[in-house]
């Protein structure tokens, strides 16, 4: 077994995983015990497992063995290999690279859990921050306006960036800081530069007399 593979198996620790998901994987106790045992013998350096290595180290007749190796091969859990020289191998590879998937998608639902954990926390102290901000509660226009922000996924961090420049003007309105936080979010997707010559163009034209024009 090559050393990615070994890398995986202890990453994924491979009798922890297959024990805990072998029910919902389709495989019964019987198998289950063949696949451990077929697993650990290759893992102790038996390169070809057969029904009687096995028999050695269970209470299984070698006939059921083969039995429950068949079904094994079947759901595509064990294969026997073949190579050029003639050399016949057990590899149980397969099984590893469905725990490696269960794992990855054990591993995306708990980070979609602590990401949705996150945003409820942001969104609650969001609109904890502008309560204080203030001094009173929200009205339904400005839980309106929050919650906009919120759907196009601006970040607490962008959001009390703009409550931190309002704060510093005498202009402390929901508008005001809904202009600072499209502002903001518009230079941070630019680039500084970019903007600043967006901005300048902005205000050239905005000083000609187009009634006169």
């Amino acid at each position: 077994m090559n050393k990615p593979n070994q890398e995986i198996e202890e990453m994924i620790q491979v009798e922890k995983l297959l024990m805990l998901n072998y029910k919902s994987m389709g495989i019964n106790d019987d198998e289950v015990v063949i696949l451990l045992l077929t697993y650990t013998l290759i893992k102790m350096g038996n390169n070809f497992i057969n029904p009687a290595d096995l028999a050695l180290f269970c209470n299984f007749t070698e006939t059921k063995i083969d039995v429950l190796y068949t079904k094994l091969i079947a759901k595509g859990l064990i294969k026997t290999e073949i190579h050029e020289n003639g050399s016949v191998t057990t590899s149980i590879q397969p099984l590893i690279e469905k725990l490696c998937q269960i794992y990855v998608e054990t591993l995306q639902k708990d980070l979609n859990l602590t990401k949705n954990t996150i945003e409820d926390r942001d969104q609650q102290n969001v609109f904890a921050l502008f309560e204080q901000f203030f001094g009173r509660p929200l009205s339904p226009l400005e839980y309106d306006i929050i919650n906009g922000w919120l759907e196009k996924k601006y970040t607490y961090q962008e959001i009390k960036l703009a409550v931190d420049i309002c704060a510093q003007s005498p202009n402390h309105s929901i508008r005001y800081i809904d202009t600072i936080l499209f502002e903001e979010h518009k230079k941070k997707e630019m680039g500084d530069s970019a903007y600043q010559e967006d901005l300048q163009e902005t205000i050239e034209l905005s000083k000609i007399d187009w009634l006169n024009k």
